[in-house]
C-alpha cells in the first residue's frame, strides 16, 4: 500500500483570480491494487528474468576507481560489450536458464546483456514457480498478476544461476514525487493577483513560484555567455549543457506542445510570464525530447493523471537548466517495481544518456521479510543496484529524488500484514533514491529577493521545515477506511536498512549504520493539499514550481522537482567534462574540502549552502550543519559545483545570460 500524491493544474493562466484545480486519482484511498480474483489460467504473461552479474566485487572496486582522479581508470568507462564481457551474466547460466524456460514451454522475445525476455500462459507460470496467480488492477489501469502469498519456488536450473523474476509482486510498486498545493497556503494565496500583475511586479508579487530560469539565477548557476578556456585564450561558450544527453524514467509521455510552451513558442502569456523569444536570445533550437517506449509505454498523454504531470515537470525542470541537452524518456506503462528495473536495464542496454533522473519511489522496507509474509525480496533493489553499477561502469550518472513524506515514508509492518491494525508512518527511505551508487536528492523552501533589480531572483534564504498533514486514509475494503497518522510533508530522509554505509560518506556525520540519503538537495516547495493547519503546517515560508502541462498552466511542489534540476546542473558538467559515473564521491569529496577550507574561503566561492535549517518529522538540521538527513551537503552554488568560481553568474531570467 503506497501514498500517492497530486499535482495541481491551473485551468488558465490569464483566469488565476478563479483557479481551478485539475486532480488526478492519487490519493491514498485508493492506492491500493484492486483485485480481480484468480488469473486465467489462459491468460498471456509477459515478464522478464534477471541473471546477476559476474565478479561483482571487482565492478565495484571498478566503480570506485572510476571515479578516483588518483586510479588509471579514472574516467575510462566501458563499451556495453566490454561491460558484458567482463561482468556480465555466465553464458553458460543463460544458456542453462533458457533451455529451462522452453523446456516449460515459454517462448524466449529476446535476450540482453542481464535479462531473457519470456512470453506463455498464466498456467505455464503456476506449474513452473509452484504458484497460484491472482489478477491485479493497478491505479494506472494495467492488469498484473500477482503471486499468492509473494512466493515463487525456482526451479534448481534458475535457483543455482541466482535469477530474480520481479514481475509478478505487484504490489511493489513506487509513487510519484509531487504534490499539489493547499487551499489557503501562503503560496496559493498568491496566485489570484498575478493575472495582472506587470514585469517589475513579477518577484515582489510571486516570490514563492518559480520557473526553471528563475531558480538558475537563485542558486547561481553561470550565465549562459560564460568565457571558458585559460587565461591567455578564453574562449565564449554558450554553458547550456550542449552535446549532453538528459534521460527521464517515468510512466508517461508529455505533449510537445509543453516544452515549446515552456520557451514561450506556442502559448501566449500575461506580461509577468513574458520572457523574451527562447530561439532569438539562445541561438539554440527550442528543446525536444526523443519517447523511448519501455513495456510498450504507458498510452496516450493524459494531463489528468499525475504520471503526466510529473513526465512534464520532469522535461521541463531538467531542460530549463541545461537547455542545449538533448533528452530521451523511458516511458514504462506503470510505476511497479518490475517495470522500473525494466526501464534502467533498458537504459543501460542503449546507453544513450549521460545523466538520468527519475522523480519516484517506494519505501525500502517493503522488500523485506517482515512485510512479505516471511518472504526477502529484497533481491530486487539489489538486482536494481547491479543495473546501476552497471550504468556507472559505462559512465551514466544516476539520481533519484529522495522522497516527500519526510523520514516517515513506510506503513508499518503489522499495517502492511493486517490493515485493520491502526498505525503511523514510520521512519525509513526509499528505493532508488536508497542505492549508494544514486544520488540521493531532497528538497528545501527557496525565499529569494528581488534584488538588485526588480525582475532579479537573489537566494535570500530557504528552510527545511516539515509540514504536518492530516491523517491518510487507506481504503482496505469497499467502503472500510483506516486512517494512518504521522502523515507528513517533508524532503526525503534517513537510513538504509538493505544497504551499508558507502565509503564515500566515511567522513559524514552520519548515525547509523545504513547508507544516509539524501545527498545533495535543491528547491522540492512545501504545504501541500491536506496540510494540518491546526498542527503549525505552512508555519515557514513556502515556494513552488511553474510548470506548462496540456496546454495550461501547473504549479508543482516536491522533489520530482529537484531531482531533474540536479540532472540538469549534471548535463552542464557534462558539456564541460565528458561523462561522470556516480557523482557522489564527488559530492561528498567537494563536502569535506568546504568543511576543511571553509574558514579561509570567502564566502562567495563556497559550493554548499550551509545555512539552512529545518527538520523532516525525524532528523533535523541547522545552520552550519555539513551533512544531515533532512538535506544531505545542502543545497549548492552551481558556477562553484562546476569549478567555474571566476564565471558572472546567470541574470535576469529572459535575458541573454540566463534566457
Amino acid at each position: 500500500m503506497k501514498r500517492h500524491s497530486f499535482v495541481v493544474g491551473v485551468a488558465a493562466l490569464c483566469a488565476l483570480a478563479a483557479v481551478s484545480f485539475a486532480q488526478a486519482n492519487n490519493s491514498p484511498a485508493s492506492s491500493k491494487l484492486q483485485s480481480l480474483g484468480a488469473a486465467d489460467p489462459a491468460s498471456t504473461t509477459h515478464f522478464s528474468v534477471y541473471l546477476p552479474l559476474r565478479n561483482q566485487a571487482s565492478l565495484e572496486q571498478l566503480v570506485n576507481d572510476q571515479t578516483n582522479s588518483a586510479s588509471p581508470s579514472y574516467h575510462k568507462w566501458l563499451t556495453p560489450a566490454e561491460f558484458k564481457s567482463r561482468f556480465g551474466p555466465s553464458p553458460a547460466d543463460v544458456a542453462k536458464v533458457s533451455a529451462r524456460l522452453e523446456a516449460a514451454g515459454f517462448t524466449i522475445t529476446a535476450v540482453h546483456t542481464q535479462s531473457i525476455e519470456v512470453t506463455g500462459p498464466v498456467a505455464l507460470v503456476e506449474n513452473l514457480f509452484s504458484t497460484r496467480l491472482n489478477q491485479m488492477r493497478t491505479r494506472e489501469g494495467q492488469i498484473r498478476f500477482s503471486a499468492a502469498n509473494h512466493k515463487l519456488s525456482m526451479p534448481n536450473e534458475l535457483a543455482s544461476a541466482g535469477v530474480v523474476i520481479p514481475a509478478f509482486f505487484p504490489e511493489l510498486s513506487a509513487h510519484v514525487h509531487s504534490a499539489k498545493l493547499a487551499a489557503g497556503s501562503s503560496a496559493a494565496g498568491r496566485i489570484a493577483p498575478i493575472g495582472n500583475a506587470s514585469p517589475n511586479q513579477r518577484i515582489a508579487t510571486a516570490a514563492s513560484l518559480y520557473l526553471p530560469d528563475d531558480l538558475n539565477e537563485a542558486y547561481s548557476l553561470p550565465s549562459f555567455q560564460t568565457e571558458v578556456g585559460s587565461f591567455f585564450s578564453p574562449k565564449k561558450k554558450q554553458i547550456a549543457g550542449v552535446g549532453a544527453h538528459i534521460g527521464i524514467v517515468i510512466s508517461s509521455v508529455i505533449d510537445p506542445a509543453d516544452i515549446n510552451s515552456s520557451f514561450n513558442q506556442s502559448l501566449q502569456l500575461p506580461p509577468f510570464l513574458d520572457i523574451q523569444d527562447y530561439s532569438a536570445v539562445s541561438n539554440l533550437p527550442v528543446p525536444s525530447v526523443t519517447i523511448r517506449p519501455v513495456d510498450g509505454g504507458s498510452g496516450a498523454f493524459d494531463p489528468s493523471t499525475g504520471d503526466a504531470a510529473e513526465a512534464s515537470l520532469d522535461t521541463q525542470m531538467s531542460l530549463g537548466t541545461a537547455p542545449g541537452a538533448q533528452e530521451t524518456l523511458y516511458n514504462m506503462p506503470d510505476l511497479e517495481f518490475s517495470s522500473i528495473i525494466d526501464a534502467y536495464a533498458a537504459v543501460d542496454e542503449d546507453n544513450l544518456v549521460d545523466v538520468v533522473s527519475s522523480s519516484f519511489g517506494g519505501c525500502e522496507r517493503e522488500f523485506t521479510p517482515a512485510y512479505n509474509n516471511g518472504q526477502d525480496l529484497t533481491s530486487i533493489p539489489k538486482m536494481m543496484h547491479q543495473l546501476f553499477l552497471r550504468g556507472n561502469a559505462q559512465g551514466i550518472t544516476f539520481l533519484a529524488s529522495s522522497g516527500d513524506d519526510g523520514a516517515v515514508p513506510c506503513l508499518s509492518a503489522a499495517f502492511e500484514n493486517n490493515p485493520t491494525n491502526g498505525t503511523s508512518f514510520v521512519e525509513g527511505v526509499e528505493t532508488p533514491s536508497s542505492d549508494p551508487n544514486v544520488t540521493a536528492v531532497g528538497g528545501t523552501n527557496l525565499v529569494t529577493a528581488a534584488t538588485p533589480t526588480a525582475n532579479d531572483v537573489t537566494r535570500s534564504q530557504e528552510n527545511a521545515q516539515f509540514d504536518p498533514l492530516l491523517p491518510a486514509e487507506f481504503e482496505i475494503g469497499p467502503g472500510d477506511i483506516v486512517s494512518v497518522n504521522n502523515n507528513t510533508w517533508g524532503s526525503g530522509g534517513g537510513y538504509s536498512v538493505i544497504f551499508a554505509k558507502p565509503l564515500y560518506q566515511l567522513f559524514a556525520n552520519t548515525t547509523r549504520p545504513g547508507r544516509a540519503v539524501p545527498d545533495i538537495s535543491l528547491m522540492m516547495g512545501g504545504c501541500p493539499q491536506g496540510a494540518d493547519f491546526a498542527a503549525g503546517a505552512c508555519s515557514e515560508p513556502t515556494s513552488a514550481d511553474i510548470i506548462f502541462i496540456g496546454g495550461g498552466i501547473g504549479i508543482v511542489i516536491g522533489t520530482s522537482a529537484s531531482s531533474p534540476e540536479m540532472a540538469g546542473v549534471l548535463a552542464l558538467d557534462v558539456e564541460l567534462n565528458g561523462r561522470l559515473g556516480n557523482v557522489n564521491p564527488l559530492i561528498y569529496n567537494m563536502s569535506f574540502l568546504q568543511t576543511v577550507t571553509a574558514p579561509l574561503a570567502a564566502k562567495s566561492a563556497l559550493i554548499f549552502n550551509r545555512d539552512i535549517k529545518g527538520d523532516n518529522n525525524g532528523f533535523k538540521v541547522k545552520p552550519g550543519d555539513a551533512y544531515s538527513t533532512v538535506l544531505g551537503n545542502g543545497t549548492i552554488d552551481v558556477k562553484n559545483f562546476l569549478g567555474l568560481q571566476n564565471a558572472a553568474p546567470a541574470g535576469i531570467p529572459g535575458t541573454a545570460t540566463n534566457p
